[in-house]
């Protein structure tokens, strides 16, 4: 399964509590997603998280298709007055790599 993984850098006004629980619904409205496995932050450092989301193929993240929900998006725009967005990638596991690697044989 992918992994998305974003990347978050606090607002120098911003709150680290407000930044952690804007961060937390982030990842209880991704996990309330269908197809999405498991959705977590984690502290990089005192001014930056991370949000890493695993989700069936074409389920979650950038070109799945699916446009947010309500909640997503408001989690979204919550992040986003407290921290800047750094990172933003979709990581495959080998097997998807390699099958996406034989179609385009």
């Amino acid at each position: 399964m992918p992994l998305h993984v974003s990347k978050f850098e606090r607002l120098d006004a911003a709150d680290r509590n407000e930044l952690a629980l804007a961060a937390l619904e982030a990842c209880r409205a991704a996990r309330a997603t269908p197809g999405v496995t498991q959705s977590r932050f984690y502290w990089v450092n005192p001014n930056e998280i991370a949000i890493v989301t695993d989700a069936e193929p074409g389920a979650w993240g950038p070109g799945s298709g699916n446009a947010p929900d309500a909640r997503n998006a408001k989690a979204v725009f919550a992040l986003a007055d407290l921290a800047r967005q750094t990172v933003s990638e979709t990581w495959v596991d080998a097997r998807a790599g390699e099958e996406t690697y034989k179609a385009s044989q």
